[in-house]
């Protein structure tokens, strides 16, 4: 019966794990697509920088870094995401990365959740 109980549990969290994640719980999933995708390159760019730059801040202001909140740590979690996204889009090569410039939009708006509390 245990033996049961343990694979059932097992099988739940492996099939709504996605589910979970996407509903909410403080994660950003994969499947996330960014608006901002749907803007000129040249909009992307900006808005990236921008996210960017405002997350630096926000991770740099003593008042957060020495909260409790979780501000602190989705600032940080979108201030490393949109470097990321801006290294491909100012690369040698640019390229507009889907998954990076959606995950840099996904922090953020954590982080401007704590902001904004």
């Amino acid at each position: 019966m245990k033996k049961f109980a343990l694979a059932a549990g097992l099988a739940l969290v492996i099939c709504a794990g996605p589910a979970l994640a996407a509903d909410g719980t403080g994660n950003c999933v994969n499947s996330f697509r960014s608006a901002l995708l749907d803007l000129a390159p040249n909009e992307i760019s900006a808005e990236v920088n921008k996210m960017y730059d405002e997350s630096l801040d926000v991770s740099q202001r003593n008042s957060v870094a020495y909260s409790q909140s979780q501000l602190y740590t989705w600032a940080n979690e979108s201030k490393v995401a949109c470097a990321k996204a801006i290294g491909f889009i100012d690369g040698p090569f640019p390229e507009y990365n889907e998954e990076q410039i959606s995950e840099c939009d996904c922090f953020y708006n954590r982080m401007r959740y704590y902001t904004l509390k």
